[in-house]
């Protein structure tokens, strides 16, 4: 007999799970998951970098001590990695593990798509010319590598957001998902 339950449990188990009925995977948690967390990719890196360096010439660059409580001053090298360095992992995760069906399938796909370029760049471009403003080069210089950022990488992130949002928009209107466009 107790065979019998745990063989009951475990299929009622492995059939909630399967259905992911325990999991959100409502248009609502599709468009917050990619919609949402699309708006913390920079919309310029011109103008991220304008910032940084002002604030490296200010002193007010900082980031998180070691006691992960309080701020401590830092160099640009070090912000842009606490920052940025992993903005989109987690979201890549999230965004992984929902399911997948025909109609969220290519919504999906483009914005892992999306998502992986953004963290690439504030991965590997962002510190570079953060170093540039740490050692000590010329806003002018400093602007001028980040505007060819956003000439090269920026364009190609700009289109792979359009994809997203051409496919992500009308499936959360079909759904009544509410959105306010910015």
């Amino acid at each position: 007999m107790k065979i019998q339950k745990i063989i009951a449990l475990v299929f009622v188990s492995t059939l909630l799970f399967s259905c992911n009925f325990f999991t959100d995977n409502s248009p609502e948690r599709v468009f917050e998951l990619i919609g949402l967390n699309a708006n913390k990719i920079p919309k310029s890196f011109e103008r991220v970098f304008k910032e940084y360096y002002q604030q490296k010439q200010n002193g007010t660059l900082q980031t998180l001590a070691e006691d992960q409580k309080s701020m401590r001053n830092s160099n640009c090298v070090d912000a842009v990695n606490f920052y940025y360095g992993n903005t989109f992992k987690e979201d890549i995760k999230k965004i992984n593990a929902l399911s997948k069906t025909e109609e969220t399938e290519p919504i999906i796909k483009a914005a892992i798509d999306m998502f992986e370029y953004a963290q690439n760049i504030q991965t590997n471009d962002f510190p570079k010319i953060a170093k540039m403003i740490d050692d000590g080069k010329s806003e002018e210089e400093v602007l001028h590598a980040a505007k060819e950022l956003d000439n090269a990488k920026g364009m190609e992130l700009d289109k792979k957001y359009e994809k997203v949002m051409s496919l992500l928009l009308p499936y959360a209107d079909k759904h009544g998902v509410e959105y306010k466009k910015f």
